[in-house]
C-alpha cells in the first residue's frame, strides 16, 4: 500500500460511505430450514438473530452447511442453536479498516452496524467493502472491464 495511495485513503473513510444492505433479521426459534429460506428469499450470506434492539447473535450460510456436515435435521435444529454467539460489529463511525480487521481476525464476511444506542442498523459485507475498491480501479476503466465483466463467468 503505498501511503496516500486510494486504498489507504479509502480505509480511513467511515463505513457509511459504502452501499450495505439493511440487516435482516430472525427469531431465534426459527429453524435451519425457515432461515435457509429466508436468505434465499431476501438473498443474503447473512441474518441477524434477534431484533434490532437485542441481537443475539449471526446465522450465516457457513454456520447452515456446518450443521449440514455435522448430520443435523434442518427441521429441528433453530438459529439460536447454530449461530455465532460472538457478535462481532462495527459502529457508524468506525472506519473501513476496522470493518475490514474484525472481518479478517474474525474469519467472517458480514458484520452488523451498530448505531450510537446499540441498534442494528444495517449489516456490512466483505463484498461492500471491496466492491468500490475494484470498481474505481485505474487499469479496470483502461482496459474496458467493469465489476460485472469481473464477476461474469466465461
Amino acid at each position: 500500500m503505498v501511503e496516500g495511495g486510494i486504498v489507504t485513503s479509502y480505509l480511513r473513510d467511515s463505513v457509511e460511505i459504502v452501499q450495505h444492505r439493511d440487516a435482516v433479521f430472525v427469531d431465534p426459534g426459527k429453524t435451519l430450514r425457515a432461515v435457509a429460506h429466508t436468505m434465499w428469499i431476501v438473498n443474503v450470506g447473512a441474518l441477524v438473530v434477534g431484533t434490532e434492539r437485542q441481537p443475539l447473535g449471526v446465522i450465516s450460510e457457513r454456520d447452515i452447511v456446518s450443521r449440514i456436515a455435522q448430520g443435523a435435521n434442518l427441521d429441528i435444529v433453530t438459529a439460536a442453536e447454530a449461530m455465532s454467539t460472538h457478535l462481532s460489529a462495527v459502529r457508524v463511525g468506525d472506519t473501513l479498516d476496522d470493518a475490514a480487521y474484525q472481518m479478517l481476525e474474525g474469519a467472517i464476511r458480514h458484520l452488523p452496524v451498530m448505531d450510537d444506542e446499540g441498534c442494528v442498523v444495517s449489516m456490512l459485507s466483505i463484498r461492500d467493502l471491496l466492491r468500490p475498491l475494484l470498481s474505481t480501479r485505474p487499469e479496470r476503466v483502461e482496459s474496458g472491464r467493469t465489476l460485472g465483466a469481473v464477476t461474469e463467468w466465461s
